[in-house]
């Protein structure tokens, strides 16, 4: 009873942390307006007329509009980023190895396409803000674009680590982490979004799909990054028996 004692305020002060980061803060507000836009499309027949589903409507897009302004000038980040990269391919150290050089690659390549994704999104900010007036539309589908684009070489680059560890796992007898598999489910979550948003899936993809999607990947973020010790599929696998 005691150890509960203690264990309780530890926990919450390791939530408070955690949720203190700006990136976990999106990722929560994230949940709530997918989660409003699932519901807005499985729970009303007709989300224009029924009261309630407007509501919904309305706290869906205020969201979307409070997302990009907490992101507001992300940019400037995957600038740095770009610079480190580029430092790194120009790199003649000897100790990077060839898979290295791909991976950093690939690592730059999402980065660059995030970079003009949020020249993009800032724009499109400014055009639902009425701050700047100009019609955003266009600007916004080709950042739904650049962020399916990004999203897929981040699956490339996730899938080549998985491949790499597997055959890690085979020499060493050594199993690893849950995350790459976790990380690959959250990329693939991405662009189920980045396809329904972009109009690219056609109508394949409903509005309720990319809701349930959006859930997942920000779900996965928060429990990928939350602090602890990493589990092991064989530590899964005892408690399953």
């Amino acid at each position: 009873m005691g150890d509960q004692k203690h264990l309780l305020p530890i926990t919450l002060g390791r939530l408070a942390s955690h949720l203190n980061s700006l990136s976990n803060k999106d990722k929560v507000i994230k949940i709530v307006q997918y989660t409003a836009q699932a519901i807005q499309h499985y729970a009303f027949d007709d989300f224009k007329t029924d009261p309630r589903a407007r509501r919904i409507n309305t706290l869906f897009w205020s969201l979307v509009l409070h997302r990009k302004l907490f992101r507001y000038m992300n940019s400037l980040s995957d600038l740095v980023t770009i610079h480190r990269l580029v430092n790194q391919l120009k790199s003649h150290d000897s100790s990077e190895t060839t898979t290295d050089k791909v991976d950093t690659a690939l690592l730059l390549a999402k980065t660059c396409t995030f970079f003009v994704f949020w020249l993009l999104d800032n724009a499109v900010y400014l055009s639902m803000g009425k701050i700047v007036d100009f019609d955003g539309s266009s600007s916004a589908m080709l950042s739904f674009k650049l962020w399916l684009f990004a999203n897929v070489i981040n699956l490339i680059r996730n899938v080549r680590r998985y491949v790499k560890e597997k055959r890690d796992e085979k020499i060493s007898g050594e199993e690893k982490s849950l995350d790459l598999e976790l990380t690959i489910s959250k990329d693939i979550a991405d662009i189920v979004v980045a396809l329904g948003f972009s109009k690219m899936a056609g109508p394949h993809i409903s509005w309720g799909q990319i809701g349930i999607a959006g859930v997942l990947s920000a779900v996965l973020h928060l429990y990928l990054k939350w602090p602890r010790g990493r589990m092991k599929r064989s530590t899964l696998r005892v408690k399953h028996e």
